[in-house]
């Protein structure tokens, strides 16, 4: 009895599995073949709220439930196994990371989020609060409710003068380019202190991001990243997907370092962040 009953629900597993990835690749296709409302300056309008309805803010990767954590689905998408391919002498800081976030004491958790550091890109996009785009003929704006932090990303031919901000930062120093349908954003200048998600998962100060947005439906846009680091990683590596359009409500107040403060959690941390082997 118990084998009939394994078997059946393995069988039902794979009919889900592929009624699912069916949808998927049709989903892909009709992307694909989405023509995508312009601006007056002729570039796709991706302007609007959206926001990241996943579990990607727990694990890019598959994971299994965990005390406080939901089980779910991972969002590599390359390599093909869905792993991060960390170099071997990394593992044991990733390791060592998840560790340190058990403890719910912001003073003692490891993760930099907690204590209301900057959570760096691409992790403040799937984060779990909502963010906004705006766009003018030469820079896109990405406004996030999560403490009011913006992103101006330059769209012109003409790379800007440089600017103060052009050091190591945690949200790194962005230049946007049109390709096709897609805005492309090439991130550097990353300081090395922040996560890519609350796993653990962790990357230096030579991290690039290229981040892709594409509008794929009228109220679906799809998010790419492609991480490059040779200090942390093999090979680069990228994720995928997908953000829906919030209608109902823009963009609310989420202050983290003062509702620290109401909480009565002084945030002014040590900056035990210097110990981190850029």
């Amino acid at each position: 009895m118990r084998i009939r009953h394994a078997t059946s629900f393995l069988l039902a597993f794979v009919l889900i599995a592929g009624i699912l990835a069916g949808g998927l690749h049709a989903q892909t296709a009709a992307g694909q073949a989405f023509t995508p409302p312009r601006t007056p300056s002729g570039q796709p309008d991706l302007q609007g709220v959206w926001r990241a309805w996943n579990l990607a803010k727990y694990d890019l990767e598959a994971h299994g439930a965990k005390p406080g954590v939901p089980a779910g689905l991972g969002f590599v998408v390359d390599p093909p196994d869905g792993k991060i391919p960390y170099r071997p002498e990394a593992l044991a800081k990733r390791h060592k990371n998840y560790e340190g976030t058990k403890d719910p004491d912001p003073w003692k958790n490891a993760d930099p989020v907690v204590k209301c550091y900057l959570p760096g890109v691409p992790r403040i996009t799937y984060l779990g609060w909502p963010l906004q785009i705006f766009q003018s003929s030469d820079v896109v704006t990405v406004s996030y409710e999560w403490s009011y932090k913006n992103r101006h990303i330059p769209v012109t031919k003409v790379a800007p003068p440089p600017s103060t901000d052009d050091v190591q930062n945690w949200m790194g120093v962005p230049r946007g380019r049109w390709e096709g349908n897609s805005l492309v954003v090439d991130n550097t200048n990353f300081n090395g202190y922040a996560w890519l998600d609350a796993a653990g998962n962790y990357s230096s100060a030579d991290l690039k991001v290229t981040e892709r947005y594409t509008l794929i439906g009228p109220d679906t846009l799809q998010y790419e990243a492609t991480m490059t680091d040779p200090k942390v990683f093999t090979r680069p590596w990228t994720i995928r997907m997908q953000l829906q359009r919030q209608k109902d409500v823009g963009i609310l107040d989420y202050e983290c370092t003062a509702l620290l403060d109401e909480a009565g959690i002084h945030h002014t941390w040590p900056r035990d962040f210097d110990e981190v082997d850029k």
